[in-house]
Parts: structure tokens; C-alpha cells; sequence
């Protein structure tokens, strides 16, 4: 098992031993399969685990680019199938209402410097999804991204309202991006890495 897998559940394990339950809060794509492969062979009591997407795309819950099918198909399909999904696109109000802070945020970036479906054009268009001062908030997007369709996706704001924060770099290209995003204002991982509300983790994950 990854250093990072072992990480995540033993996170889990430690909120639901103190609280009673537990918040796990994953990004789509192909960043974190393994670490999916890995969580759903785990043995912990997953009925007191929530587990959510930080974003998706608005398709159908069976089309080959929803963020849940891959959950639902890969994490959820061993031990982890007792844990309670909890949909983004179709149930955020539900989302919204969860207790926070979250107990895990696992977070993907993409070559443009994306996080969630926080992408560099809506640094102008919509720039309070970047301001961590603004309430916690899920919104809907017009299509963008690769593939491109409509996004569903937390802001700032609420990503930072979790316990740990995991971000996952799954190549040396996408290493230079994270390093160039430390000071260039226009890639959205900027607002990520320079902010003093929570610590960011970065994992290489290739």
C-alpha cells in the first residue's frame, strides 16, 4: 500500500474513533486510482464514513467522465461500498449541510494549474471562488476543462475547511506547474499554496 493510502485511513480510523464518524473528499481523474485501489481493500468501518468529490462534471451518473462512476466503480467497489456517497452534482445542498471540517481532502492539479474545477479563467470571471474570506460554497459552471462540459465545484473557502489536505502531483510536468504557481497570480493553485488557513501536503504520485 502507498505511504499516502496508509495515511488516509489512518486518518479516518482517528475521527472515527474521537467523533464518531468521518469525512473523506476526493478529486476525479486519474491522479488518485491507486490510492482508490488501495482504500477499498481496507477493513475499517466504512458505514461511518461520507465520501464526496470536491468537483465533477455535470454528465450523467453512468457517462465515462463522471467523477462519481469512477468513485462508485474503483473506490467504492470493495470494503469502501459501505460507506455513504454523497453526490456533488445531484445532492449538494446535502453536501453543504455535512459537518466540517472535512478529515480528508485529497486534491488533483492539472497542467493549466486547476484544482477542483477551479480553473485559470475564472480567476477574472468569478474571482471570489479564489477568496478565502467568502462563505463555503458549491457552484455550477459553464462547460470548460478537458473534456469540456459543464463543472460542479466547491470554492476555495470550502476545500480549506478540512483537517488534512492532500494535493497530488502526478508528473515532473505537473511538479514545474506547482513550483511556478508559488508566485504566478494567474494559475489557480497560487490562491492554494498562499494562504495561512491550512497546511497543503503535497504528494508526487508517479
Amino acid at each position: 500500500m502507498q505511504e499516502i493510502s496508509q495515511q488516509i485511513i489512518n486518518l479516518l480510523e482517528e475521527d472515527i474513533k474521537s467523533e464518531g464518524y468521518s469525512n473523506l473528499i476526493v478529486s476525479g481523474g486519474s491522479s488518485p486510482v491507486k490510492i482508490f485501489e488501495d482504500l477499498c481493500k481496507v477493513n475499517l468501518d466504512w458505514s461511518k464514513v461520507n465520501i464526496s468529490l470536491v468537483d465533477d462534471r455535470v454528465v450523467d451518473k453512468s457517462h465515462k467522465d463522471s467523477n462519481e462512476k469512477l468513485v462508485k466503480d474503483v473506490l467504492m467497489s470493495g470494503y469502501a461500498g459501505d460507506a455513504k456517497f454523497i453526490s456533488i452534482c445531484n445532492e449538494s445542498k446535502e453536501l453543504s449541510n455535512i459537518y466540517r471540517p472535512y478529515s480528508v481532502m485529497l486534491l488533483g492539479m492539472g497542467e493549466d494549474g486547476h484544482f477542483a474545477s477551479l480553473f485559470p479563467q475564472l480567476i477574472i470571471s468569478n474571482p471570489d471562488y479564489f477568496d478565502v474570506s467568502k462563505d463555503p460554497e458549491i457552484f455550477f459552471t459553464e462547460p470548460m476543462g478537458n473534456p469540456c462540459h459543464k463543472r460542479v465545484s466547491m470554492n476555495i473557502s470550502m476545500i480549506l475547511n478540512s483537517k488534512n489536505i492532500f494535493l497530488l502531483v502526478s508528473s515532473k510536468e505537473k511538479l514545474e506547474i506547482l513550483n511556478q504557481a508559488k508566485t504566478d497570480t494567474a494559475l489557480p493553485l497560487y490562491y492554494l499554496l498562499n494562504q495561512n488557513i491550512a497546511e497543503i501536503k503535497i504528494v508526487q504520485n508517479y
